[in-house]
């Protein structure tokens, strides 16, 4: 990349970094569900660089992935009871169960933040992505990221491509296998597109694919959380009639997902 070009760049990745602080600093609040989901997308973006790069191997990097994973436990069952219906006595069961796992998992996110976010960390962050970081991105072709980011798209989508027709682990394994790849070519094309001459409409096409992807994983989630549920006896029959359903329509999700 060019001289300018990687300044702007650079100056895009410090300001993501500002907005995870800005939304990480609301999500101790917990009021908004929303600072959670936005402060976890800036630590995917961040982490997206610094793999596409080849620095997987520094101390912030291992932090974000650390951190990411405690917003990413909250924000899941922050999703499962946004979904959550509550109308019998089986499924108020299973919201007071999620919101449990939620109460613990908000503490652990708490903990998970005093414990590494600091004005160390911020420097450290600052350092990395406008030394290391910006150096790399100086020796690196803006279409070769891009290239080597759709590679890894195009590979786990062949690969999932094989198992569609299948029903099983297997193919929700590749799924989500997808999934992050499709997160990954995404923010990389949002970040690098401005400095080519691709379309728009790629990016947009991304945002469809991985909208898709991400509602047949919250089914999946669901189903999940409804497998591991375990109401008293009298309401063992209608979960078993939840998991049947939600079988049912992750089934129908995967087999009606395309990418075109």
């Amino acid at each position: 990349m060019n001289h300018r070009d990687t300044e702007n760049l650079t100056f895009e990745l410090l300001e993501t970094w500002a907005t995870f602080n800005h939304y990480a600093k609301e999500a101790r609040q917990f009021k908004n569900p929303e600072d959670v989901h936005q402060a976890r997308i800036r630590l995917r973006k961040l982490i997206t660089f610094a793999t596409l790069v080849g620095e997987t191997d520094e101390p912030v990097y291992l932090i974000w992935r650390r951190l990411m994973r405690a917003f990413g436990e909250v924000r899941d069952l922050d999703v499962q009871l946004e979904q959550q219906s509550v109308t019998s006595p089986v499924e108020q069961l299973f919201a007071e169960h999620l919101a449990l796992q939620l109460q613990g998992k908000r503490a652990t996110l708490l903990e998970t933040m005093h414990l590494l976010i600091s004005s160390e960390l911020d420097k450290s962050v600052r350092r990395f992505l406008a030394g290391p970081l910006t150096k790399r991105l100086k020796r690196m072709d803006e279409n070769d990221l891009i290239h080597a980011a759709k590679k890894r798209f195009d590979k786990k989508a062949q690969k999932y491509e094989k198992v569609h027709q299948t029903e099983g682990q297997k193919r929700i394994q590749k799924m989500h296998e997808l999934r992050l790849a499709t997160k990954y070519y995404r923010y990389t094309l949002e970040y690098l597109r401005p400095y080519t001459t691709l379309p728009k409409s790629t990016v947009d096409r991304l945002k469809r694919v991985q909208t898709q992807l991400g509602q047949i994983n919250d089914t999946y989630n669901r189903l999940e959380r409804w497998r591991a549920f375990t109401p008293p006896d009298e309401y063992q029959l209608k979960r078993a009639k939840e998991v049947t359903r939600l079988e049912q329509a992750l089934v129908t999700a995967l087999d009606e997902f395309s990418l075109d």
